[in-house]
């Protein structure tokens, strides 16, 4: 179906009660206009000069007090739109300008009423977007989100208007052909903010259901905010996946590293709940590609204090634009029924899955470390293989965690880090990889670097993160450019800078100067340990394959 987007676009102008659209003559917007005026549920108005239609519809819009949608063809018939949205724009009048197009692939390539019709309302509205050529479901997911976006930006923080573009492939003898309704029901997102009136709803839809949070990554919750988020938890008989990133501790929480790489197709149903509730910045790759998967079993509802969209597991239904300590408010005091099944079933899941035997490598370095790391410090993970080992592990609930872990880089990690030190009273360390080390080695020449910092280096001459994909053997080349395999060392510059520096390249070795490493020392130190890159890789794969049979095992 070409023009599928019609079709979605009209179930969304139904669902947010735009009654009133005013037409202008075209080649383009004939499966538009030819689809709507003869639904009951609009009353069409006919305007020949967009000019005029645009000023048109936003005087309905005003009298009215309500949505009103405009739609005209490609071309300067599109520009003729500007004055009246612009009006609309600094009027707060909520204006629906819908212009269709020619295909994209053919800007600037003489086609004829082709003009760049993008930027045209870039400064005038609230939401500018144009909807995919729909070809499969990634498409369709795509089409229905900022429909979502631009729909609720209409009233969003303040009243104003969106423009929709919708691009049309084929010959114009195709527009004429009658097209068939879609029958996949559209997936609307529901919106609330301080100001909606329909709260109470929601204790019905929580009322007896299998509830799931997850926390992003480097929360900033207060003490006072972490025992109201408590209190809920614990009524809803909620599980909560939170890794030591979020700065969170509760009796109701599991490892997600540990569970969610142990899950899989055929295991997740039983684990799945009813409705998951995100808060916070990014999460790991590996919740996200799990309930993405299995995005037709559960709602998702989002509490996002700046009103964003965020469907990262393709099946968001709510948006909640306010704190978190608000929507614990509006919902905490009332008496679910619930029991504790499904919090029992998550918690003996993390319970038994464990992480043994694990050889002198990148991954028990980390094991010892958090074993002994002092209470009370900050702990910084740089990304990839620091960040996701350190998982496995339960760390003090006085120790602050911190990575870059939303724009993904491994530029920053350690002036990160050191400007975290720089501002923070007791012990700090970082567990950083080779690569991402000499990457921002510079960076150890900061003057503003305080005798609290410790910086444990693993070194394994390369990057360990391509050698934990179980194919990797098959390109013989992978350490020439894609690994970057080198033999650099951090003695002699870590050195030159004043700073103590201290090796190990065997367990026994490491263990032993691990204490004085974390001991509360009047310098700075950097603790290189060499590993080898092959058995990183390959302890971690293996890990992994034990966690999935202890699952089996425990079904």
């Amino acid at each position: 179906m070409p023009y599928i987007s019609n079709d979605i676009l009209i179930g969304f102008l139904k669902k947010y009660n735009v009654h009133k659209l005013v037409l202008s003559s075209g080649t383009r917007n004939i499966p538009f206009v030819s689809s709507v005026e003869v639904d009951k549920w609009f009353e069409c108005f006919s305007v020949v000069d967009e000019r005029n239609a645009a000023f048109f519809g936003m005087g309905l819009a005003q009298q009215s007090n309500e949505p009103v949608a405009i739609a005209c063809t490609s071309g300067t018939a599109v520009s003729n739109y500007v004055t009246g949205v612009t009006e609309a724009y600094y009027s707060h009048v909520p204006l629906i300008a819908i212009t269709f197009d020619r295909s994209p692939y053919v800007l600037n390539q003489l086609e004829t009423q082709k003009i760049d019709q993008m930027t045209v309302f870039d400064s005038i509205t609230k939401a500018n977007i144009e909807l995919p050529m729909i070809k499969d479901e990634e498409d369709t997911w795509y089409c229905e989100r900022i429909l979502n976006e631009a729909f609720i930006s209409i009233r969003q923080h303040d009243v104003g208007p969106i423009h929709i573009n919708i691009p049309l492939v084929g010959s114009t003898n195709d527009l004429w052909k009658k097209q068939e309704s879609i029958s996949e029901s559209i997936k609307f997102i529901e919106y609330y903010s301080y100001e909606t009136d329909n709260w109470e709803l929601l204790k019905n839809e929580l009322d007896g259901k299998r509830v799931l949070f997850v926390l992003g990554q480097n929360c900033t919750l207060t003490e006072v905010e972490k025992a109201h988020f408590n209190e809920l938890i614990y009524k809803l008989n909620a599980v909560v996946l939170c890794d030591n990133l979020t700065n969170f501790h509760s009796k109701n929480s599991a490892n997600p590293e540990k569970t969610i790489k142990a899950l899989d197709g055929n295991t997740i149903k039983d684990y799945m709940p009813d409705i998951i509730i995100t808060y916070g910045a990014n999460f790991q790759e590996r919740i996200k590609d799990l309930f993405k998967a299995n995005e037709r079993l559960c709602a998702h509802w989002s509490i996002a204090e700046d009103g964003k969209i965020k469907d990262c597991f393709r099946s968001q239904t709510k948006i909640f634009e306010c704190s978190l300590k608000y929507f614990i408010s509006r919902v905490v005091g009332v008496e679910f029924r619930t029991d504790d099944e499904y919090l029992k079933k998550w918690k003996k899941l993390d319970r038994q899955l464990q992480v043994t035997e694990l050889p002198f490598s990148n991954f028990s370095i980390i094991r010892d470390f958090a074993n002994v790391i002092p209470n009370d410090s900050l702990l910084h993970l740089s990304i990839l293989n620091a960040t996701r080992l350190m998982q496995f592990f339960d760390l003090d609930k006085s120790i602050r965690v911190y990575s870059n872990v939303n724009s993904f880089g491994i530029d920053g990690c350690l002036p990160t880090f050191l400007g975290q030190a720089y501002a923070f009273d007791g012990l700090s360390f970082i567990v950083t990889g080779d690569l991402s080390f000499f990457y921002a080695m510079n960076a150890m020449g900061i003057k503003h670097i305080k005798n609290n910092v410790r910086v444990l280096l693993i070194n394994n001459g390369g990057g360990a993160e391509f050698h934990i994909v179980p194919s990797h053997n098959e390109l013989k080349t992978i350490d020439l450019h894609i690994g970057a395999a080198h033999h650099q060392v951090a003695k002699g510059w870590v050195e030159s800078l004043g700073f103590e520096y201290i090796s190990a390249n065997n367990e026994v070795d490491f263990r032993e100067k691990l204490k004085y490493f974390v001991s509360d020392n009047a310098k700075t130190i950097v603790f290189e340990v060499f590993t080898d890159l092959e058995t990183d890789g390959q302890t971690v794969l293996k890990t992994y394959r034990k966690l999935e049979k202890q699952l089996r095992d425990i079904k």
